[in-house]
């Protein structure tokens, strides 16, 4: 290709001509600059312009304003100028050859042309009724639906005969809803009967504005559309067609979607998808995961559907996603494709993003990210995303922060978002969490509901349920590779360890207690390796507290009493020393109120009633000082009667019924005064009948009158 440049006398503005890009459309160099830009992979342009012009030249929009000049032997003159801003962008004369703008996206050009002194072509740029080509790349979802309802405002805006060129199941999805507008896939395309092209992409490197007028990170990845086709950026999800649009099953149900194409896109909690498919079905709702994976690895991190969700995973048409979606009460999912698919559908979309900043995605009400952890990095120009590495975290990859963006999202937060979706729950019948066949795992009907932090009503024929052991909060301990200090290695043993404890939780609410008790073995032995090479470090303590407390449940229920004495002794001792050595740390406090209450289950359960006394006394000791340093935290005065009702239950063994009655009594104060205060409180309700039937046979016991309610 020859170009030759004649600087004018008149002092015409003189912008330098740009070379066609490759074949391939990967690379293009500029003529006035030695930047690279990476192309996406779209197909090039017609190797000719497609319209033609006077004296055998010819032009056209492909790709930007292109022309192309014979040698008539006269020397040729081209203008180009935006009609728009009124400026002038290109002024060159040439024998012969090839002159391509330096603009590729979206600009209304004058295109003048003169040979010798004789002006032969003045044409402006007019879309109307002529044929146009926007084309998007494959193997990407969300993007797609993103970008497609600006390339419909194209067609509005121009009145163009519009194609879209697209992935195959894609095209599936939008053909019937746009009956004007021809889908094809890359390999269909007819290059050669465009008057423009305009190709709607990513452009990470593209720091001279070649392919955008601005850098998609500063104004969404779908308004970038908008901004390379000139229209208005405001958001338009796309129509979509449905050959069926029946509702798949008849009960209320919510979709989530785990998966995504890099962990930076994951919720890296470990047990966040977990606890919350737990509330969500204790709200009364079916959950189906429609991912297209059910599993995922990369690395050391491991992404599987929830236990608890019903599996709709697998190689599924898009159309069938799309059913699954528009019927949904909500949708739960990440920054990946399916939200994208839900929004444009019209459901709800709770979308849980840390690497990204919400300008990113479609607006939602219902964005989940936490500020207080870095995050928005996919937004930061300064770091390139390396498609390349699926473990990419620009800031803290390597170190203990990895991917805390989403580690450090809660459920808890994404369960006050959920709430705030009109709608939400509304008329249906909450579930209990655990399968109602597992009686064994539940707290007996007739005790009062559990005081927050602590075991409920405990004796010799109300042991505390395994049930509420698995609730047992995990305190402010943080885990994985958010514990402060903690490397790397020992960050992805934590997660291990975390993922155990979680998997032996749900085989335990399933009644699986062999696997459960399996996976509590695991999670110790992991915890056992870093306490080995970090004793002092209290996280790794307090988990090892944790897995041994579960054991300790699981074989009480098996009846194994011997070796749930031996775990819950065991836990007991870390919690001691962890108190001990940090008196100030009201979580650790509390664990100690636990080991003691759960070691006096099983030493009652063992006819030791003299040591499960011990150990129901220290509870109430311990629970007494909490209490009394928070005299306004209603949970914890709860907590602190129902400890002295269990150690008026512990008495009783001992022949002490004037012991049990002082301390039943105790308790019934503390519940009258509370009563007084919140007389509609089902805790203290319960807790206030269960101390009168219990006075009322002690002093039966006693051969006396039992006190009026």
């Amino acid at each position: 290709m020859t170009i030759a440049n004649f600087p004018r006398a008149s002092g015409a503005t003189m912008v330098p001509p740009v070379a066609i890009p490759p074949a391939d459309g990967r690379q293009m160099v500029s003529a006035g600059t030695a930047e690279r830009l990476a192309k996406p992979r779209l197909p090039p342009p017609a190797a000719v312009p497609t319209q033609e012009g006077p004296q055998g030249l010819r032009f056209d929009f492909n790709d930007g304003c292109r022309v192309m000049l014979p040698d008539t032997g006269q020397a040729w003159r081209v203008r180009l100028s935006d009609l728009e801003t009124a400026n002038v962008l290109f002024d060159i004369e040439l024998r012969s050859g090839h002159v391509n703008s330096n603009k590729r996206y979206f600009v209304p050009f004058r295109l003048e042309v003169w040979s010798a002194q004789t002006l032969l072509l003045r044409h402006d740029y007019d879309a109307s009724g002529r044929d146009i080509l926007i084309q998007f790349p494959i193997g990407t979802i969300g993007d797609i639906i993103g970008w497609l309802g600006y390339a419909m405002k194209f067609k509005e805006m121009h009145k163009c005969r519009l194609t879209c060129a697209l992935g195959e199941p894609l095209i599936a999805l939008f053909q019937a809803a746009y009956p004007d507008v021809a889908f094809v896939t890359h390999d269909q395309i007819q290059a050669e009967r465009y008057y423009a092209t305009y190709s709607v992409a990513l452009f990470f490197d593209d720091a001279a504005q070649v392919y955008q007028p601005c850098d998609f990170r500063q104004v969404g990845l779908h308004r970038t559309a908008a901004h390379i086709l000139g229209v208005d950026p405001a958001e338009r999800p796309p129509r979509v067609a449905l050959d069926d649009n029946s509702r798949p099953i008849a009960e209320p149900y919510v979709c989530i979607a785990v998966q995504a194409t890099t962990q930076c896109k994951h919720w890296n909690n470990p047990e966040g998808w977990h606890s919350l498919v737990d509330f969500l079905k204790a709200t009364g709702y079916r959950v189906i995961c429609i991912d297209q994976k059910a599993e995922s690895s990369r690395g050391d991190f491991r992404t599987r559907i929830p236990a608890d969700a019903e599996d709709q995973t697998g190689e599924r048409p898009l159309r069938e996603r799309a059913r699954w979606l528009r019927h949904a009460d909500v949708f739960i999912g990440l920054s990946s494709g399916l939200s994208w698919l839900a929004w444009a559908v019209g459901t709800p979309v709770v979308l849980i993003s840390g690497f990204t900043d919400p300008i990113n995605e479609f607006a939602t009400p219902y964005r989940v990210i936490n500020r207080h952890a870095c995050n928005s990095c996919w937004n930061d120009a300064r770091h390139r995303f390396d498609h390349t590495d699926a473990l990419w975290c620009p800031r803290w990859k390597d170190t203990p922060r990895q991917f805390e963006c989403t580690r450090l999202i809660k459920a808890k937060q994404v369960e006050g978002m959920l709430r705030r979706v009109p709608g939400f729950g509304q008329g249906l019948l909450p579930k209990p969490p655990g399968p109602p066949a597992a009686q064994q795992l539940t707290q007996p009907t007739n005790a009062p509901p559990l005081a927050a932090g602590f075991p409920g009503a405990a004796g010799k024929d109300q042991p505390i349920a395994l049930a509420a052991v698995l609730a047992q909060p995990r305190g402010e301990v943080p885990h994985g590779g958010l514990a402060s200090g903690v490397t790397v290695a020992a960050g992805i043993l934590l997660d291990q360890a975390a993922a155990q404890i979680s998997e032996g939780d749900r085989n335990a609410r399933a009644s699986d207690l062999p696997g459960a008790l399996q996976n509590y073995k695991q999670s110790i032995d992991i915890v056992r390796r870093l306490t080995q090479a970090d004793p002092d470090n209290a996280g790794f303590q307090r988990n090892l507290s944790v897995a041994l407390n579960r054991i300790g449940a699981v074989l009480f229920v098996q009846r194994n009493l011997q070796g749930a004495h031996a775990a819950y002794s065991a836990s007991l001792a870390v919690i001691e020393k962890l108190t001990a050595a940090h008196p100030a740390h009201l979580s650790f406090r509390r664990d100690l109120a636990w080991c003691h209450a759960l070691l006096a289950d099983v030493l009652g359960a063992q006819g030791r009633h003299a040591e499960a006394f011990e150990q129901r006394r220290n509870n109430a000791a311990v629970v007494t000082q909490l209490a009394n340093a928070a005299p306004d935290d209603s949970p914890l005065q709860q907590a602190l009667a129902t400890s002295y009702q269990n150690l008026g239950d512990a008495f009783l063994p001992l022949g002490n019924i004037d012991g049990a009655l002082t301390v039943y009594r105790i308790s019934l104060g503390l519940t009258k005064r509370e009563l007084d205060a919140n007389g509609q409180d089902p805790g203290w309700n319960a807790l206030y009948t269960s101390l009168l039937q219990k006075i009322r046979a002690a002093l039966l016991a006693q051969r006396q009158v039992a006190p009026s309610a």
